[in-house]
């Protein structure tokens, strides 16, 4: 289940790169499949994501009272994903053309989560 999560998390990330920054990737502009793919992986995010945190919190609560940079990380990742579903869920409503501040705090949370993955598989367990 967790590497099911973590290719989830590096898919969304990369395909919402892909999104964000269309000059960069000229091959990828107003491609329909890569929003596409990333609104069903959306899904998948908005689904398994909570189950998947509740779970791992309620199976490493003993460790989670001691300050680390594992316990930070994952909190981080776990706030994260949680504001990548609310600020998403207004952009696949309206679009992201519309909402200038919800794409922004998206974005901004999107590369959060990908530095919060790295430092929290680099970390001491």
């Amino acid at each position: 289940m967790r590497k099911l999560i973590v290719l989830s998390c590096v898919f969304l990330i990369l395909s919402g790169i892909l999104l964000a920054y269309p000059r960069l990737f000229p091959w990828a502009e107003e491609s329909s499949a890569t929003s596409l793919l990333h609104i069903w992986a959306g899904f998948f995010f908005l689904v398994i994501f909570p189950m998947y945190s509740w779970d791992h919190i309620r199976g490493h609560a003993d460790r989670l009272r001691e300050r680390s940079l594992v316990t930070a990380s994952g909190i981080l990742q776990f706030f994260t994903g949680l504001g990548l579903i609310i600020s998403g869920i207004p952009l696949l409503l309206y679009g992201a053309d519309v909402l200038d501040f919800p794409r922004e705090i998206h974005l901004l949370l999107t590369f959060v989560l990908a530095g919060s993955l790295i430092l929290h598989k680099f970390s001491r367990k």
